[in-house]
């Protein structure tokens, strides 16, 4: 998958090489400190690289989405079996992050349904 995703950048290009780069050092500073394991680094890399984040905050939205559907993982987990489990796979939670911040990025902005919704009245 990594080889096919470099060659599409190779002939598309990159739209920000800050924001991966960027976004290496935010991951593997989570490895070293938050004890993520390292294949999700790569695989959040390779979303990464792949979804070609034009700006930071992009990525930080991406990374959000990652800890919210974890959490409703660990929650959920908790609420069904009664324990938390002391290493949980975040390789779902990535995958579903990656759907919800695909179907929100089409999505036009809040403010837009805001009026919307407002002017529906």
């Amino acid at each position: 998958m990594f080889y096919i995703t470099a060659i599409e950048r190779i002939f598309i290009g990159t739209t920000s090489i800050n924001t991966f780069f960027s976004a290496s050092i935010v991951l593997l500073t989570l490895y070293g400190v938050a004890g993520i394991g390292m294949g999700d680094v790569k695989l959040v890399l390779l979303i990464c690289l792949t979804l070609d984040f034009q700006v930071i905050v992009h990525f930080w939205i991406f990374i959000c989405a990652i800890f919210a559907c974890a959490s409703i993982m660990v929650l959920l987990e908790f609420l069904l079996s009664g324990r938390i489990r002391r290493e949980i796979a975040l390789a779902p939670a990535i995958f579903m992050a990656t759907a919800l911040y695909l179907g929100a990025r089409i999505s036009g902005f809040l403010q837009e349904y805001a009026h919307a919704l407002v002017n529906s009245w």
